[in-house]
């Protein structure tokens, strides 16, 4: 693989997306092997948290716009940016989907689909002067990777329709101002931070995490009254792992758990 980098380190699959002469903009290439990572970070037990970021002077441009110039007079350009929005909303579903908490390491620039991708992730940390932004309308295009979704989402119809309208620029404090963001730190921190919080939740209870994730995540799609179900089924097989009686047996002897994923 060329434009995803991939290092596994006590338990943190580093995932580096590594286009940095593009800004990490989104080709066929990027996106075919980023889903391709996620795939086997989601088989291999020994990777227990992820953490996204960007090679170079951003974490991710978008969509490829030197792409889209080269190939919109093709005759095949509905189908090819089909294909390609395709392979977008592909990954964005297996970091969405995958039992394991993902943290999105964010510097530079998040526009577009950058900006979507980063929202995908479950945790979201952030560099002083990180500029994100609903790039869209600069090009007369809707939403993708799932904006609309994540905006409405987080931020009520009205705010984001405002960024997405506008195309402006956020800085990193004022993404973190709107919930956007979990912390914002001085760059030569990010990613001492990220790999902080990551190696935190390798160490911790990985399927009690995976189900809460899924969790937190049909909270949206469901009532209170199913949302209780799903809850209630939930804590029951969770407290069939041997990490439970691991928890229980170290609450007893008042010492720290040593969960092993199991």
């Amino acid at each position: 693989m060329e434009s995803v980098v991939f290092k596994l380190k006590d338990g943190v699959g580093y995932i580096t997306l590594n286009r940095p002469e593009a800004m990490n903009s989104m080709n066929f290439a990027l996106l075919g092997e980023l889903s391709e990572v996620v795939r086997c970070c989601r088989r291999d037990p020994a990777v227990r948290v992820l953490v996204l970021r960007g090679n170079g002077r951003a974490f991710c441009a978008g969509g490829d716009v030197k792409w889209m110039q080269e190939n919109l007079n093709d005759p095949h350009w509905a189908a090819e940016f089909h294909r390609l929005v395709g392979s977008l909303n592909q990954g964005i579903m297996l970091i969405r989907n995958i039992e394991k908490p993902v943290i999105a390491a964010v510097h530079g620039f998040a526009s577009g689909a950058g900006f979507s991708l980063a929202l995908a992730c479950d945790l979201r940390l952030a560099a002083e002067g990180t500029r994100f932004n609903q790039a869209y309308v600069n090009l007369s295009l809707t939403p993708d990777g799932g904006s609309t979704y994540f905006l409405t989402s987080l931020l009520g119809p009205a705010k984001a329709l405002d960024l997405i309208f506008t195309g402006r620029m956020l800085d990193a404090k004022e993404a973190f101002a709107l919930g956007l963001l979990n912390e914002v730190l001085p760059p030569e921190a990010l990613y001492d931070r990220a790999t902080e919080l990551a190696v935190g939740l390798a160490n911790g209870p990985a399927i009690a995490y995976g189900r809460a994730k899924r969790l937190v995540y049909e909270a949206s799609k469901q009532g209170l009254a199913q949302q209780l179900e799903l809850e209630q089924q939930s804590i029951v097989e969770a407290s069939l792992s041997q990490d439970f009686r691991e928890g229980l047996a170290a609450f007893e002897e008042k010492r720290k758990p040593v969960f092993r994923g199991i």
